[in-house]
């Protein structure tokens, strides 16, 4: 018996793997974006944005996350309230407006903005960072602590 749940485990564990690898390079990614992000909370999910600018304004944004539906609600929301904005506008995005966009969201589930507002401004200042140097920049993976933040930057991201 212990064996056919054993079994029956790895095989779950195969076609959750497999779905999320299909997902991932199914959905649409950005070609050549301006900045990205690749952001993994203490929670275990991780968020990625893509952000294309044309004069000095998001023009195209992809998103990707292997979190829950409010991660996947957040983020989207996220990616929503920055089309059309300035970076400096982008990078006045925070959690607050994310679930005040969505509709709200229970209490253990407010990292979940915070994350897709800190990944969201991870992405812009990789952008910014590229404008000041002049060359490519690849961000690193990041992590963070879940929880509202008073002010979302990806070097100063601390639980309330």
């Amino acid at each position: 018996m212990i064996v056919t749940f054993l079994a029956a485990a790895g095989v779950l564990m195969i076609i959750v793997g497999l779905w999320f690898g299909i997902y991932y390079f199914l959905t649409p990614h950005v070609k050549e974006p301006d900045g990205m992000s690749h952001v993994t909370g203490t929670c275990g999910d991780t968020m990625e944005l893509r952000i294309k600018f044309k004069n000095n304004k998001v023009e195209d944004i992809s998103e990707w996350t292997d979190g829950c539906l409010f991660s996947v609600n957040c983020l989207h929301a996220a990616a929503n309230l920055a089309r059309g904005k300035t970076p400096d506008e982008a990078l006045d995005i925070d959690y607050q407006k994310i679930q005040k966009a969505i509709g709200g969201l229970p209490k253990d589930h407010i990292h979940c903005a915070t994350l897709a507002a800190a990944t969201l401004n991870e992405a812009v200042s990789n952008y910014m960072k590229k404008l000041s140097s002049g060359k490519e920049s690849i961000p690193d993976v990041s992590r963070i602590d879940k929880g509202p933040a008073s002010r979302q930057n990806k070097t100063d991201i601390k639980a309330a």
